[in-house]
């Protein structure tokens, strides 16, 4: 029976993340919190308004024209600006996490966690992985937009035809989008940590790892499936710590807050409330997401142990993390088969031993007879001579 890669890492995984976290070190947990930022914390643009000096009367002057709406081009500038900044953004976050995905595979080789100078180091590597992962959803979203397209530009309305062509589209939408998480995955848990070792592209690392992963296909597929279902259940597990911690957060924000509304209101400054209010909000809602990085800490470890460890029972130029291959251990297992097998044969050769003693035997039978050749000749000499005095006589 073969031994599954994907099971098997399970304890490695355990066992490692274990040596790495323990005992609690602040520092690392600190670093390894920023790394598992992988997505970016929005801010909001403050709006500052004016004052306008108005003359004191019920109407306005004549020579004050009224207040006009922007133009639409002017607001359509705004709009595009502002999605070209939230672009930009979202593009540097990316380049920053594809360069983390180094920084993080060589913290948990060297069960050393550090940040400035190995993100300086691997920032090339980092923006290859970071063009390659733009590419590839460039290309998805080519797949998945020109069906769409091809359906509203040809100008099918709400109609049974529209409802036919709505389920495979769905269907396509469903493969492509599963299949480019599959190809993102393996990239970022195999195809990362061979461009750290072998010092490649992410295209010839993917030739280098591809056919591994033809050959082992079945252990691939329940790798992917092992990572789908762990990814679910620490999802939970992970969303039902942050809860329980924000509401543990939560309580001092409350107290503190309901102690200085109260203090206002008896004071009869009920009119600045938000003064007190929105601090507070800003204050408990980084608190809440540095609980939560911390509480990512061990699952993110664990995680990207789990998948190196199955990289490295896969190919073993490739261990990070010194696993034991259950391949192996069945072929040590083999191997004592063998053995014992071999002890058979060397029961035979003690057989062919107890051979060699019947020829050893025989051989000093031989030497015997070899010493008593002259005995056997006289004794055949005398029996030929007694032939011979016989036939005499006779």
């Amino acid at each position: 029976m073969p031994s599954w890669y994907a099971l098997a890492a399970l304890s490695d995984a355990r066992d490692a993340t274990e040596d790495l976290l323990l005992p609690l070190d602040r520092g690392r947990w600190l670093r390894l919190a920023l790394i598992a930022l992988f997505v970016g914390v929005g801010g909001g643009v403050p709006s500052g308004g004016g004052n306008t000096s108005v003359p004191s009367g019920s109407e306005m002057p004549s020579d004050v024209s009224p207040p006009s709406m922007p133009d639409v081009g002017s607001a359509v500038a705004i709009v595009a600006g502002l999605v070209l900044l939230v672009v930009a953004l979202f593009l540097l976050w990316s380049l920053v996490g594809a360069v983390m995905e180094f920084v993080l595979v060589r913290g948990l080789r060297d069960r050393e966690v550090s940040i400035r100078g190995p993100f300086s180091e691997e920032f090339r590597p980092g923006l290859r992985l970071f063009a390659f992962r733009l590419a590839v959803g460039l290309v998805t979203l080519l797949l998945l937009a020109v069906p769409f397209l091809l359906v509203l530009l040809g100008g099918i309305g709400l109609s049974p035809i529209l409802l036919v062509l709505f389920v495979p589209l769905l269907v396509l939408f469903v493969v492509v989008g599963i299949a480019t998480s599959v190809f993102l995955g393996l990239t970022t848990d195999f195809v990362v940590p061979t461009m750290l070792v072998e010092d490649r592209g992410v295209v010839d690392a993917w030739r280098r790892i591809w056919p591994t992963i033809r050959a082992e296909w079945k252990q691939v597929a329940l790798y992917v499936v092992a990572k789908f279902v762990l990814g679910i259940a620490v999802s939970i597990a992970v969303s039902i710590v942050v809860l329980l911690a924000a509401v543990v957060v939560a309580i001092p924000f409350a107290l503190v807050g309901g102690a200085l509304l109260l203090a206002l209101s008896a004071g009869g400054a009920g009119h600045v409330v938000w003064v007190v209010v929105v601090p507070l909000v800003i204050l408990f809602v980084l608190a809440l997401i540095v609980v939560s990085l911390l509480v990512q800490v061990p699952v993110l470890t664990f995680v990207r142990y789990y998948s190196l460890s199955v990289l490295g029972m896969l190919v073993p130029e490739l261990d990070l993390v010194g696993v034991d291959r259950p391949d192996e251990d069945g072929s040590d297992g083999e191997d004592d088969g063998d053995d014992d097998g071999s002890d058979g044969d060397d029961g035979d050769e003690d057989g062919s031993d107890g051979d060699d003693g019947r020829t050893d035997g025989d051989d000093g039978g031989d030497d015997d007879g070899t010493d008593d050749e002259g005995t056997d000749d006289d004794g055949g000499d005398a029996v030929d001579e007694g032939t011979t005095d016989r036939g005499v006589g006779a």
